[in-house]
């Protein structure tokens, strides 16, 4: 390639016992109440992707809010204030000022489509996030323009006349993360136009090179790559197949010697280790694998593995991929209704709790509140609606719902917004239902004209079964 420039043999890894500088982040948000929450949130790691706040703050009467945090490598991360995020590189002894603008997305009523932030924001940070928006556009403008000659005509010359541009471009910038950002992103379009085989691809940018942890350009591609690399026509040894019969062994040693058949991954085991756990967190909700079986060999990585770094990836995955699976704990909250008084989950203990969570601006949500009412009714003792609510609490909202004049809890979300985080919601209304030992039973839940209620009640029933044997 000729970004020889920007791929001085990826040896710029993370050094040993490197100290921790301190960032600074202010900045002002337009248009957000007093006391909105402002976060730093990264990934625990880039891999498994499970999302870890650094610091909170709030902002002040005047919208300001400042933060300062240690930082030890550069890494990608999110600002969020409520439940909007935007995205941008954190480097170790940078500054940043953000400038945040409420759009006209706030009162829409999911919090899927809050998660824009309008931004404007100066960094001091050795221009890193400003190259790389920079080479982003770039890259971006040439998908638009040859989408069709890298995909489908493998047109090699035109990657080769874009890695001259860019080197032409940003051949000055001594940034390691930036350069192995570049390359790798380079990498993920020649992986894309077959100008190089599956196994070319592995040994060029993966087997036998540094992993570069903490670099969301590499492990995107990697992940991308692996999740799909044992799929492709050609036959491998590898294949879910084989997996059916070695995963239930729970043996770590057969799953390596599995992988290790693989002849790119042959003589690499930290690569090796990270491709196996991709396909294991793959197939964890694939209902011809149990998932205990998988836990287990994420556990023996967790125990034994011989890279430290693999070691937490696969700690994070038994945290992610265990978040609102049927019994697992439901997240804890204390909330006030709308006289004041404060409820749990922990008051509704041996009962089927169902949570739904409506925005005051959902006309939908609004209209299933009847269609519970009418449920609880019919369901047998054992089972209590709860209701969450989000947003500005209107005469028109009260006059409608009639939420003091229902046979159960309407709670009031205030500023515990991070309590939808923890329970995913994305659209409203949505439904959890707890079991009666406050673990999750079904997460999402139906809507109440998809058999909710009949669900509810065979729980209901197979609990009651299952506490008399």
């Amino acid at each position: 390639m000729q970004l020889k420039r920007f791929i001085p043999l990826l040896l710029l890894l993370i050094p040993v016992g490197v100290i921790a500088q301190n960032v600074h982040i202010n900045g002002h948000a337009t248009g957000f109440a007093t006391g909105s929450m402002v976060r730093v949130v990264v990934y625990a790691d880039q891999l498994s992707q499970l999302e870890k706040t650094l610091i909170t703050t709030r902002t002040d009467s005047a919208g300001n809010f400042r933060m300062t945090l240690p930082v030890e490598a550069t890494t990608f991360a999110m600002l969020a204030v409520n439940l909007k995020h935007t995205g941008f590189y954190l480097k170790p002894g940078a500054v940043y000022h953000f400038n945040i603008v409420q759009d006209s997305l706030s009162r829409n009523a999911s919090p899927f489509e809050e998660i824009p932030l309008q931004v404007q924001m100066k960094a001091e940070d050795d221009s890193l996030n400003t190259n790389i928006e920079a080479y982003n556009a770039l890259y971006d403008q040439l998908i638009v323009n040859h989408f069709r000659d890298i995909y489908q005509f493998h047109n090699r010359e035109v990657l080769k006349a874009f890695e001259t541009k860019v080197e032409s471009r940003f051949g000055h910038v001594k940034s390691p993360y930036f350069r192995q950002y570049v390359h790798y992103s380079i990498a993920s379009m020649v992986w894309g136009s077959r100008t190089k085989s599956l196994a070319e691809i592995i040994a060029d940018y993966f087997a036998g090179r540094p992993v570069l942890y903490r670099n969301i350009q590499y492990t995107n591609f990697f992940s991308n790559f692996f999740q799909t690399y044992f799929e492709s026509t050609v036959l491998k040894p590898v294949s879910r197949y084989k997996l059916l019969s070695v995963i239930p062994e729970r043996s770590l040693k057969k799953l390596d010697n599995l992988f290790a058949s693989e002849p790119p991954l042959h003589t690499d085991g930290r690569v090796r280790q990270l491709a196996e756990m991709i396909q294991l967190a793959k197939y964890y909700s694939d209902p011809g694998f149990d998932r205990k079986d998988i836990e287990a060999l994420f556990r023996e990585i967790v125990k034994g593995s011989l890279y430290p770094e693999n070691r937490k990836i696969a700690r994070d995955y038994l945290v992610k991929l265990n978040i609102l699976v049927p019994g697992t704990p439901a997240p804890a909250f204390r909330l006030p209704d709308f006289m004041g008084k404060e409820f749990s989950l922990k008051d509704f203990r041996g009962k089927f709790v169902l949570l739904s969570f409506v925005n005051t601006h959902c006309p939908v949500c609004n209209w299933q509140i009847n269609s519970l009412d009418d449920m609880r009714k019919k369901i047998s003792s054992g089972f209590v609606n709860l209701t969450i609510v989000r947003g500005k609490v209107t005469p028109g909202f009260m006059k409608s719902v009639r939420p003091t004049q229902r046979g159960w809890p309407f709670l009031l979300l205030g500023r515990s917004i991070l309590l939808l985080e923890k329970y995913q919601i994305v659209t409203y209304p949505a439904y959890v239902l707890v079991d009666p030992q406050g673990r999750i039973s079904m997460s999402p839940a139906p809507m109440p004209d998809e058999d909710l209620q009949q669900r509810i009640a065979a729980r209901i029933k197979a609990y009651n079964k299952s506490i008399k044997n």
